[in-house]
């Protein structure tokens, strides 16, 4: 391991304000995930979710674009500040209008949800890519990882007490000082320890995102990799919001409990985080890869033999804590070889899009299963994409090989 002794200075402020910034803008998200989605199921119920899934789609199409354009020419920690500053603003206005009863407010909120975090993640994971070595990464990574989830905790655990001392849409306002906090934080390393982008000053248009794309294989596996894995990880959080709605009616309690969900999955995610460095050190990225959708489906294989709550939301902690620790680290590394463009403009396309209009095409799965009148195949669907998922990483893996030993 790369010890701090033979970081510079730059490098030290880069890593400690990194990891400063994934821990409050995670903690902020976990108050307004259970918080939002509780008010949602309380407001339209599970059957809307497909909806809202389509809507993020569109959504996120619409902020890839200004991120694209602005990503080529500007400091990527200061996008992360002024997005940061953006968010909070426009979360008290959604609050204002909840609090006059102004229709379509829990739509927006839901919107602005996903919307916000996946364009602050993938902020922060790009300047990572562009500044951190793939030696120190394979370590920094799991640590980036872990103060995510410590702030993730933090946050799942205080959002049920505020929303049982308060209310549910009360506790929202404590989103609004971690966006604030975050948006300052970024500006500022922006300024201390920010990288200028290598791309072009002009600013480069949709179809200028979309030849990056086009022109990588490695970045077309990614992308293919990363929708599977979310198409799967969306059917689990369907039938567990299916379920949590069924066995907590009340908003404030049910707030409560799908926080304690997310603060288990944090719980599971930093055990995994801490040994992120070993296991891939002892294992190597394609192992992990190949490892995750072979225990994720597992777990899926359990609930379908016992379809319960207590399976469904085993299932839900096991797919989000894969995500969050060792698949999000090894994915990360598999970006440090590639060119600048590749990192920023084609990673925003492969990950904005991919994990957002995943659910959108989820959401048109799901309807199409109830048109059917056979919802009861959505488990078996999920394995299905278990298994796809485990082709896909195959495919990568021998990319990534190839690529390997043409280079050396």
């Amino acid at each position: 391991m790369t010890g701090p002794q033979s970081l510079s200075r730059i490098e030290r402020i880069r890593l400690v304000g990194l990891a400063a910034l994934i821990f409050v803008i995670l903690a902020s998200y976990a108050i307004a995930r259970p918080a939002t989605e509780s008010l949602f199921l309380g407001a339209h119920g599970a059957d809307s979710l497909p909806m809202a899934w389509l809507m993020v789609g569109v959504g996120s199409l619409l902020v890839v674009t200004v991120y694209n354009r602005w990503s080529a020419s500007t400091d990527l920690v200061r996008i992360f500040g002024v997005v940061s500053a953006l968010s909070a603003g426009m979360l008290v206005g959604i609050l204002l209008g909840l609090q006059r009863d102004l229709p379509g407010m829990t739509w927006a909120l839901y919107l602005w949800k996903d919307l916000y975090i996946v364009v602050l993640i993938e902020i922060f994971w790009s300047f990572a890519n562009s500044t951190v070595p793939e030696d120190r990464a394979k370590w920094w990574y799991g640590l980036f990882c872990v103060l995510g989830s410590l702030g993730g905790m933090a946050g799942n655990l205080g959002v049920g007490w505020i929303a049982q001392a308060t209310s549910t849409e009360q506790s929202l306002w404590a989103v609004v000082p971690l966006l604030v906090v975050g948006g300052a934080g970024g500006i500022g390393l922006a300024r201390w320890a920010g990288v200028e982008a290598d791309g072009p000053k002009e600013k480069p248009s949709l179809t200028d995102g979309f030849a990056v794309l086009k022109n990588s294989r490695a970045l077309w596996l990614l992308m293919a990799l990363i929708a599977t894995t979310q198409v799967a990880i969306t059917l689990v959080d369907y039938q567990f919001s299916i379920a949590i709605e069924n066995h907590f009616p009340d908003a404030d309690v049910r707030t409560a409990m799908i926080g304690k969900v997310y603060a288990s999955i944090d719980l599971v995610s930093i055990s995994l985080q801490l040994a992120t460095g070993p296991i891939l050190r002892l294992l190597g990225v394609p192992l992990v890869l190949l490892a995750i959708p072979g225990l994720l489906g597992a777990a899926v294989v359990g609930y379908a033999l016992v379809p319960r709550y207590a399976a469904i939301a085993a299932a839900k902690v096991a797919s989000k804590a894969f995500d969050y620790s060792l698949f999000r680290a090894a994915k990360e590394i598999l970006y440090i070889p590639l060119s600048h463009p590749e990192r920023t403009q084609g990673k925003a396309f492969v990950d904005m899009m991919s994990y957002r209009m995943a659910k959108g095409a989820t959401s048109l799965m799901l309807l199409g299963l109830v048109a059917l009148q056979r919802p009861d195949l959505t488990i078996w669907l999920t394995l299905a994409c278990v298994g796809l998922w485990l082709w896909i990483t195959m495919k990568l893996n021998q990319q990534r090989s190839s690529a390997e030993q043409a280079g050396s």
